[in-house]
């Protein structure tokens, strides 16, 4: 399926064998197609690839002039099923990152491999980001932020120290030792522990970025500020029309090219959308930013395509149609190690036993997922907690009630309420 890697030569900014990625589920097809071509138009040399993440061995839903596709089970993931159930769909496809990059460096012998997120549109040649491999650089990485922010509005530096330092909506590797080993090392995390749980420190793939300038030689941080231009960094940036496209003015970098946006949180439905995520701007607050939201939303509609994206993810449901919730997952991820060998989706099989047992799913439904926004502080069932609360803390006192305040924060992590969940268990194998 795969192009051979004698296809790949191309003669880029850094003089290196180059190639550039994304990954998607079959939902998010179209702007996969819509990144891919805005990247061969501005590296016609070049190839991009797409990894799909969904349970299917059907490539040709997928198959379009800008992109190569391929599929999740050709990665060398030695429990393919058990790590597609512990994760949800947001958390698998940032988790498999790295297994991609290694895979795309060793099959076709690449110098070096560029990772995008799907909702990124590029306007220029990658030019800074070659020039920072070409010197040597084993990693590349672009920080979220390169100037203070603290105006009580969102995001600000607090939710960058949740969410992590970097963005991983852009990564480059060099198929050098010490990118190789950043790569082994970023893959055994996400692998194992690559959860979107904030109360444990952990961000999926994006958060042990945080680590890596520290830990591996040659990461270098691209402050340029035409690359990754997003909703988290308007505050500092600001887009100028010019004939070749557009430059970007910024305190840290002056006016450079913008090379690459990514429009993250928007909705390509909803003309005045600029991002879910922030509440720092609007579009009517920046017309600087109104023609490239509007055209980057016009490409993803055209480039939607129902075939491809009625392709089922797959890893959503178990073999009878069940519905698996992210109590179900984390339970699993949890006791992973108690159903080896196993098929995790198939309704017969021990582990959906055991969640039915112990009502971790119920129903065919796919339930929304609840945010906070979703919570409603007036709630009569929320002011009964709050006066139990109350009382607990007249009955315990302040120091056996902070005990009690961190054990619950303990137990809202939904793996470790697999400690008091049993039911039906199996016993762990002993060697």
């Amino acid at each position: 399926m795969d192009e051979p890697a004698g296809e790949l030569e191309c003669a880029d900014g850094a003089g290196l064998r180059t190639a550039a990625c994304t990954i998607v589920s079959p939902n998010y097809f179209g702007y996969a197609r819509t990144l891919a071509a805005s990247y061969v138009a501005q590296h016609p040399e070049q190839q991009f690839f797409v990894l799909i993440v969904a349970d299917t061995n059907d490539v040709e839903p997928f198959r379009d002039p800008s992109l190569t596709p391929v599929l999740l089970n050709e990665l060398s993931l030695a429990d393919v099923r058990g790590v597609a159930m512990k994760y949800d769909i947001l958390e698998l496809n940032t988790n498999v990152k790295p297994t991609f990059l290694k895979h795309l460096l060793a099959r076709h012998a690449l110098k070096s491999v560029i990772y995008l997120d799907p909702d990124i549109f590029v306007y220029a040649r990658l030019e800074p980001v070659f020039a920072a491999l070409s010197g040597g650089a084993n990693a590349v990485l672009t920080p979220h932020l390169t100037t203070p922010v603290f105006d009580a509005k969102t995001p600000g530096e607090q939710e960058m120290l949740y969410n992590g330092t970097y963005n991983l909506g852009f990564f480059a590797a060099a198929a050098t030792s010490e990118g190789q080993r950043l790569l082994d090392w970023w893959e055994e995390r996400c692998l194992a522990l690559g959860f979107s749980e904030g109360r444990t420190g952990l961000f999926v793939d994006q958060k042990w970025m945080n680590l890596a300038p520290g830990m591996f030689e040659g990461v270098a941080i691209l402050r340029d500020a035409g690359c990754n231009m997003a909703y988290w960094n308007l505050h500092e940036r600001r887009l100028v029309e010019t004939a070749a496209g557009y430059d970007v003015e910024s305190p840290v970098s002056g006016r450079v090219p913008l090379r690459f946006f990514h429009f993250s949180g928007m909705s390509v439905d909803n003309p005045a959308s600029l991002s879910e995520n922030t509440n720092r701007f609007t579009l009517a607050d920046r017309p600087d930013l109104a023609e490239p939201f509007a055209a980057y939303k016009a490409a993803v509609r055209r480039n939607k395509d129902a075939k491809a994206e009625g392709v089922p993810y797959g890893f959503d449901r178990l073999s009878d149609g069940t519905a698996i919730t992210r109590l179900a997952r984390r339970t699993y991820a949890a006791h992973q190690e108690r159903f080896p060998g196993q098929n995790p989706f198939d309704a017969n099989a021990p582990f959906a036993r055991f969640a039915r047992e112990n009502r971790l799913m119920k129903g065919k439904a796919v339930e929304k997922k609840q945010t906070w926004s979703d919570f409603n502080p007036k709630d009569r069932r929320v002011e009964m907690v709050q006066r139990a609360l109350k009382l607990t803390l007249r009955l315990l006192g302040p120091v056996k009630y902070e005990l009690l305040m961190r054990y619950l924060s303990h137990i809202t992590v939904l793996r470790n309420q697999a400690e008091f969940i049993d039911r039906g268990l199996p016993a762990k194998e002993t060697r």
